[in-house]
């Protein structure tokens, strides 16, 4: 089964071997619920071990998660920079997806494919599409209602509404 990032472990917190987690998620409270199994991955995105949640809680962008299988801080220092992984599943609600499936689709304007998403970007304001243009520039498409006509993971195609100048 695909796996989803939702987190890079950027430290220990304390001597229990509580870490300190750059969130990658927008689900970090569901993520981290008591019970649930995440993934540790290496640097080279192998599976290292399964681990379950014990406590969790959140500060902005870093969370504060406490594994049962990581008792120490110094075992916890020993996993810095070491990925967060859960597996990917299809419980999401309409008009949400994950940023691997958009990245994935062809931007189409005026019925036409310009493009293909490279990356999708969190900026403060907004979540926002990197695009490759068929020249090879790159542009970027807020992902609102303004700019978004249509998802299509299906088809693998996102019909966007382009202003001039964005290209």
């Amino acid at each position: 089964m695909e796996k989803l990032l939702i987190g890079y472990i950027i430290s220990s917190f304390s001597l229990d071997g509580t870490v300190k987690v750059l969130s990658k998620t927008n689900m970090s409270a569901k993520r981290y619920a008591k019970g649930n199994k995440v993934y540790l991955a290496d640097k080279s995105e192998n599976i290292v071990k399964e681990l379950t949640v014990s406590s969790f809680r959140s500060s902005g962008e870093i969370d504060f998660v406490k594994f049962e299988e990581i008792t120490t801080k110094e075992e916890a220092d020993s996993y810095k920079s070491y990925s967060l992984l859960v597996e990917k599943t299809d419980d999401l609600q309409k008009g949400f997806y994950y940023f691997s499936d958009l990245e994935k689709c062809n931007v189409k304007a005026d019925g036409k494919i310009v493009g293909k998403v490279i990356k999708v970007e969190e900026f403060p304001a907004q979540i926002t599409l990197r695009v490759k243009s068929n020249e090879g520039k790159e542009f970027f498409v807020p992902f609102i209602k303004e700019f978004i006509k249509n998802v299509s993971l299906e088809n693998q195609e996102i019909d966007v509404v382009l202003w001039e100048g964005m290209l």
